[in-house]
This record gives C-alpha cells, structure tokens and sequence, in this order.
C-alpha cells in the first residue's frame, strides 16, 4: 500500500478529523493534533495509557493484527491502514489542569520576602558617555564604545553580537553619544547586544526558567529594578514523549527525529510562557535579554537538542555538564534573537542543574546543622550538607507519586483526591478534593496518605498486601490480586469507580523505598544515622502539599522531630531568579556544582548497599521497626 495514501483519523468525544498517511502511527498522529491523551511510557507498549476504542473503520498492529470496531487498542502499536474513528475513554486522558505558581502560606520561600541580593545582573545595563568622532579621533564605533565600557566597568574585554554591529552606526548617533548599553557577562569577557538611547523605548528583561519533567515555570523579571512582572507555568508538552526522564531518552534513541522532537516540545512550551508573561505586563519580547534555566541533566540535553541516550547508560556520561550560554536564535526561543540562554550546571547524569539550584537558594553550604535537600519528582534527588560539604544522590521513585502509572493517579488538578480517612476494617472511606470539586483520581499526595489511611484501617498490612480476611464489600478479588474501591463511580466526574489495585501498592512502595533507600546511603557513607539530620527541606511543587505524619508513617521520611522538617517549594525557580539577578550567585551556583560529590548509586561498589536499603524499606514503614519509633506502636497490622 502507498505511503502516499492520505486517510481521516476521527476522534471522539472530541470531534476532531485528522489527515494522516498510510503505516502512520496512531499516537503520533493524535498527538500531532495536540489530542488529549495519555503516555506514560513515550509510546513504548508498556504502560497501557493511550488505549482508545475503535468505533469504525480498522488498524493494525505491531504484530500484524487487524483491529476493528468494537476492539481496543493502544494508540502507540497501531497503524494507519484506513479511514479510522476512534474514542478515547476519560481513564486515557493525561487529566491536566492549570499549573499553579503560587506557593501555600506554609512553605517557607512563600512567607519569607525574596532574599535581599544587589541587583547585578547577568545582562548589564550600562549608560555611557563618549567623544563623538572628528577628523581628529578616527576610531570606528566599535572600538569607541569598547573604550568607553572600560572606562565604565574597568572590564577590559568586549565583543558585540552581530544583530548590536548592525545596529550599532544609527543607535550611537540617535543617542548623541551617550547610550544605555545592554552586555552580557559571559566570564571571559563581555558582549554588546544592544545600545538604548536615553529616552527612547526598549527595556531590558530577564527570565528565570524552572524547567520541569512534568512542568515549566518562568517569572519575568526587570533587570534595572530586580522586580518580578509575573510568573506563568505550563505542562511540558514532552510528556507526550514520556512521562519521565528515561522513558523520554527511550523516545529520542527509538526514533530518527526523536531528539528534535524533544527539544522542539519544551522551546514550544516556553514559548508559550514567554507570550503569556510578556502580553500581561505588557512588554516586547524582543526585550528580553536573558534567560537562565534550572532543569535536571536530561531535560537541559533536550532543550538545548543534546542526544541524552549516554545519560541511561553505564556509566552514565551526560554530553555535557556545564553547558555554555547559547544564544537564543540557536534554540528556537521567541525573544531577543541574542538574548543568552545560561544554564546551572549538572553534578552527574541524575543530579541536574534544578538541584545545583536548590541549593544555591537553600544556601546549603552555609547551614551549621546537618541538612538533607529532598526534591521528589520522577527522579528523587537528594542532597546531604555537612560542615559545607555537600553529598548527592538520585533514587528512581518512577512517576507514581505524580499519578503516573497508577490506575487511580492523577496530577494534582482540580477534583484530585488529596486526603483520606478509612474506617477501622475498611468498610467506610471519606475524602477531600483539590477544589472540592468531584473526584477524577488521586494525585500523589492523596496516595501518600491513602496508603497511611488503608494501613491504619488493616485493609493493608506492613507488607502492603491487602487484609483478604476484611468483610467489606468494598474489597473484591482480581487477576492481579486485589482491588479496593475508594469512590464509587455515582460520585465521581466519569462515572467510574475509583480503586486501588495490589499492583498500585506494589508500585508505591517502590517509588517510597527508593526515596528512603537513597537517604540512607548518603547517611551512611558518611557514618551517620537519622538523628545527626537537624533539618530536612523538602523541595518542589509536591513536597508542599505532603502530609508529613503520613510521609514519615509509610517510611518515605526519616522518624525525626517533625519541627526539623521544613518546606521550601520552588527553590529551583528561586534559584534561577537569583542568578539572573546577581553574577555573584551565579559564580556561587559554579562553585557549588563544582564542589557537590556526586554518588552513583548503580555503580558496582554502591549498588549492592543500595538495593539492600530498597528491600529493607519496602515494608511499611521499614523492616527495622527501631528506625521508627514514632510510628512503631500506633496499631497498623504486621505482615
């Protein structure tokens, strides 16, 4: 059959009609339509997301087979062969809602005012005052603002991009030799990108850019003042790809456009925010002059178009750790074509620039008592200071505790499901939503505390497996073990029934294992226990929302005093910010990556004491009852 064959994909309840190719695949033509629909895996086979209902016409699969109507399949394993209509189910839908920028009253960035720093800028704003030429003084316009920004700054060297050479005759001359000269500190040396007459218009903006696996987060700041103009935050539309990191180096390794793909869909995204925050405060985006981002190792690779597929190999050798500024025409971001895209560097393949982030806002190397950094994502990435130094680690939680992989999960959007109360044998089950809207899943924070509530109850015991001996209805047998209903379907926004399934709480207690496992090593290759920890910051979006008695109940955190917990939110945006303000902080952020030892968990001489932790902490909360005597004797039920 032709490849040339051009078909009609339509899709319910969206009432949407593609034109796609014969032997195209299913998911990626619905993606390219930006169709709502879950990925988990990338389109790997393997997660079950993207299963959709065919009401008409017929696909193909992978191995051969022909699906027709009234079949199910998987979007990403089947191909074109014909017009096709398809229905996707609300459980295939990725559930995302609006991104929230603001932090809760409790975190501590959000309650304290923004740290004091002096405004200096990565992009210097520089009012000069030169001799205009004569016959006398013949140097080129270039040599004369040089001259007079060494005069200004004592810097001695400077070059200009080629868009500020243009510019540069007419802007000296409309500025009667006294122009405001926007540079970029580039460590070697400085670089013109613009020059401003006085009273003319043209401002000088910056971006500081959290860039997430699951969201991005930009704040527009005014590099004259320090003030910030607005936050905006969207989901990263490489989830499409992948909904964690590994499943997105899969993408771009298993596909010929993969990287391009990748880097395509987070410039896109923050395109997106550069329109939203530039027409709410009402500025050009050609006056953006900077950019500095805060992402982990694979996400940086993929903004900047780096194959990241070395990152998932022994012995896991990103291309590069701390990555130059690149201009912003290079990346494809919608601001000034010479604007600098600076980055924080990455420690090791697992432990990004984000967390060389957190730290330079946490001022980790400052604290006198013993500080774990904790940011829980699909990675856990974990920090340890002492005495200055400062030790690192990444433990794979997986997705779970972002409604990844969960047959209840979903992200924290309006009528997720966020805490829980079940009666003694389980017979009763009450809940809060986000919003108090109707419930739509559970969201990571709601699992944490599901998984508490259901060992409270005895619906589950220490080893996570359910009590089969309960008589409540609400417990019934399946192929895979068991299933427990949470919210009846009358209750919920779909119409079905909301469960928890014995592979979800297999995953959990892998996603919190790992977490705890991680903490451990750090701990001990260093000859400490829990009791030397005098502070935790839990770090990130999630960690705010975490109901800390149920945290440490299930063993994701260490049983430590609660007051030595404290919640920092978004230190990574916090971070950025402060570097884009201020060279100081970003040379500190340098030497903090630079000085932060980095232990690779899956290498020979650490992976066997690892995977020992995991397995001792897949237990709830951990086979060594001691290391949790808060919550050793509260009545939960034994294996």
């Amino acid at each position: 059959m032709s490849t040339n064959t051009t078909y009609a994909v339509t899709v319910a309840p969206d009432e949407a009609e593609i034109q796609c190719r014969s032997g195209d695949n299913l998911l990626d033509v619905l993606h390219r339509a930006d169709v709502d629909i879950a990925s988990y895996c990338g389109g790997a086979g393997t997660c079950g997301g993207c299963r959709v209902i065919v009401e008409g016409g017929e696909a193909r699969t992978a191995r051969g087979a022909t699906v027709q109507e009234g079949d199910e399949c998987l979007a990403c394993r089947a191909e074109i062969v014909g017009d096709l209509q398809v229905r996707i189910p609300a459980e295939s839908r990725r559930a995302d809602g609006e991104v929230a920028t603001d932090e809760p009253r409790h975190v501590l960035g959000a309650v304290r005012p923004d740290r004091e720093i002096e405004v200096d800028p990565l992009c210097q704003v520089t009012p000069v005052q030169m001799t205009p030429p004569s016959l006398a003084d013949n140097t080129s316009d270039f040599d004369r603002t040089c001259r007079a920004l060494q005069e200004a700054t004592g810097r001695e060297v400077f070059t200009a991009s080629h868009g500020a050479l243009r510019r540069m005759a007419a802007q000296l001359r409309d500025s009667d030799w006294e122009p405001i000269v926007l540079w970029l500190d580039l460590q070697t040396h400085g670089e013109i990108i613009d020059l401003l007459s006085p009273g003319a218009a043209g401002g000088a903006y910056g971006l500081a850019i959290d860039i997430g696996t699951t969201t991005v987060v930009a704040d527009l700041v005014d590099l004259r003042s320090g003030a910030s103009l607005g936050r905006a935050g969207e989901y990263n539309a490489q989830q499409r790809c992948g909904e964690d990191v590994i499943s997105r180096i899969n993408f771009a390794s298993q596909r010929d456009d993969g990287i391009e793909t990748l880097r395509e869909a987070v410039t896109g995204t923050i395109n997106q925010l550069v329109a939203q925050l530039t027409d709410g405060a009402a500025v050009s985006a050609r006056e953006i002059r900077v950019a500095v981002c805060a992402g982990n190792t694979t996400m940086i690779h993929t903004l900047y178009g780096l194959d990241p597929n070395n990152i998932r190999r022994q012995p896991y050798i990103p291309t590069i750790g701390n990555v130059p500024p690149l201009r912003a025409s290079e990346l494809g971001l919608d601001v000034d074509p010479d604007a600098r895209i600076f980055s924080f560097p990455a420690v090791g393949s697992f432990v990004g620039g984000d967390v060389v982030a957190g730290a330079l806002d946490s001022r980790l190397t400052e604290r006198e008592d013993m500080t774990l950094f904790v940011d829980i994502g699909t990675n856990g990435e974990i920090v340890l200071a002492a005495a200055g130094s400062l030790l690192a680690c990444s433990a794979s939680a997986g997705p779970a505790f972002e409604g990844g992989g969960i047959s209840c999960g979903t992200r924290a959007v309006p009528g997720a499901v966020e805490r829980f109360r079940v009666s003694p044998g389980g017979d009763e089950v009450s809940y809060r939503t986000i919003g108090g809207e109707a419930p739509v899943g559970v969201c990571g924070t709601g699992l944490i505390d599901l998984m508490h509530a259901l060992l409270r109850a005895g619906v589950i015991n220490r080893s996570g497996r359910f009590n089969t001996e309960l008589e409540t209805e609400r417990l019934r047998a399946t192929e895979e073990g068991y299933r427990y209903l949470l919210v009846p379907a009358e209750e919920t926004r779909d119409g079905r029934d909301l469960t928890i399934e014995t592979p979800d709480i297999r995953t959990l207690l892998r996603s919190k294992a790992a977490i705890y496992a991680g903490i451990r090593m750090l701990l001990t290759n260093l000859a400490l226990d829990e009791s030397a920890v005098g502070q935790v910051l839990i770090a990130g979006g999630f960690g705010t929302h975490i109901n800390l008695e149920a945290a440490v109940a299930i063993g994701l955190f260490p049983d430590i005093e609660r007051d030595r917990f404290q919640f920092v939110g978004n230190s990574a945006l916090r971070g950025a910010r402060e570097a884009l303000l201020s060279r100081l902080c970003m040379r500190e952020a340098r030497e903090l990556a630079g000085g932060m030892t980095y232990l690779e968990l899956s290498a020979d001489e650490q992976a066997a004491a690892f995977m020992d932790e995991f397995v001792a902490a897949e237990f709830l909360p951990h086979t060594e009852m001691e290391r949790f005597p808060s919550v050793a004797d509260d009545g939960a039920p034994g294996p």
